[in-house]
């Protein structure tokens, strides 16, 4: 038979090693988390998310040196019990009672001098000791909450005229398949895109279902969010929304941005780094970040052109992953029409995306400068 006979006519062909193989060293979100391994059994899927009880109550208004009443923000009073000490600079207080959102407190404990304390400013809970013989303490567990998504098909089709695939090119062994691997390529800019930008949308009739991605579950259950006002980013922007995440009991590992935030990343660097006359390069760039929190969590930074340019996501990326459902994970079939002077295939695949605590573990730097001066 010719060489450049269409030779795999009726196979069903597996295509997710080849795509995992595509996205191994791509610069992109999905080349970070990779194809999960794991499947979906529902085209509507749940999970559920968790999270550490955070130490640490945010003071919206602020208190004089007086103030034995401080008001924490909606929701931190729970936070607190009666005896717990907690310290404010260099101010340790007492509390004494709670009542919502507000609580009483001893200034000045254990010989501490009572200062102000500045809006916005929090308190730290340093502990919450006991008496002797107490009765059992107050239920502080809290509900996990439940999150779903749907799953959604990609596909691709492509077909090779019978001509096509009979004439020899250079470097191609069979045309077809060579067609089939460019659509590879393709599915998995798309399935990238699905992880960045997807918005989660129950199909029905004629309207398909979608898959919602990370911004998409950031932004619906309320994660951490601080906004550069068009200026280039900081240090600070960083070390202030890692520690929103760490208040909210979830970490950073990942800082995720696309090339103009990557460089203003790389400028913390300023003129720290110097090329001596034997270097047969020069510059720099920053990999990862270290925060300023205690211990100095370190996040790597991952450039991916194709995440929004005037946006930073902090994140731990174990909350992340790209699932097929059951027996619908990439594949490939025949899709030539008999007696039509033309061979095909048919590419589909059905998945969907996980984001486990997105409130608590992302974080998104907004409105950054889209270049860098």
């Amino acid at each position: 038979m010719p060489a450049l006979t269409y030779d795999f006519q009726d196979q069903v062909r597996q295509l997710e090693a080849g795509i995992s193989l595509i996205i191994d060293d791509a610069p992109t979100l999905l080349g970070l988390v990779g194809m999960g391994s794991e499947s979906l059994f529902q085209t509507k899927y749940e999970w559920m998310s968790d999270n550490l009880n955070s130490n640490r109550a945010n003071v919206p208004g602020g208190a004089a040196d007086v103030d034995t009443n401080i008001t924490v923000a909606a929701g931190d009073g729970e936070k607190f019990r009666v005896n717990a000490i907690v310290v404010a600079g260099e101010e340790y207080m007492q509390v004494t009672a709670i009542n919502g959102d507000v609580i009483t407190v001893t200034r000045g404990f254990d010989g501490t001098t009572a200062a102000a304390i500045g809006a916005g400013d929090e308190l730290r809970i340093v502990s919450r000791p006991q008496l002797q013989a107490a009765m059992p303490g107050i239920d502080e567990s809290h509900d996990r909450y439940t999150d779903y998504n749907y799953t959604q098909i990609i596909e691709r089709y492509a077909a090779v005229s019978g001509t096509q695939q009979s004439v020899r090119t250079y470097n191609v062994a069979n045309e077809l398949d060579y067609q089939v691997q460019l659509r590879l390529k393709e599915a998995s800019r798309e399935l990238n895109d699905w992880l960045i930008y997807g918005r989660r949308i129950q199909g029905q009739g004629n309207k398909p279902s979608v898959s919602g991605g990370l911004l998409y579950f950031a932004e619906t259950n309320g994660a951490a969010k601080q906004n550069a006002s068009g200026g280039e980013i900081t240090p600070k922007m960083l070390n202030d929304l890692a520690e929103s995440t760490f208040q909210r009991g979830g970490s950073v590992n990942t800082i995720l941005t696309n090339t103009a935030g990557a460089r203003q990343i790389t400028k913390f660097a300023g003129d720290t780094i110097r090329t001596e006359r034997t270097d047969t390069g020069s510059g720099h760039k920053i990999q990862t970040f270290v925060t300023d929190l205690v211990g100095g969590s370190v996040a790597t930074v991952v450039i991916d052109p194709n995440f929004p340019k005037n946006k930073v996501a902090l994140l731990d990326r174990g909350i992340l992953s790209l699932n097929a459902l059951q027996g619908r994970s990439l594949y490939d079939v025949d899709a030539s029409i008999p007696g039509a002077d033309f061979v095909a295939r048919q590419i589909r695949g059905e998945y969907g995306i996980t984001v486990k605590n997105a409130k608590e573990k992302v974080a998104v730097l907004e409105n950054i400068s889209t270049s860098v001066s």
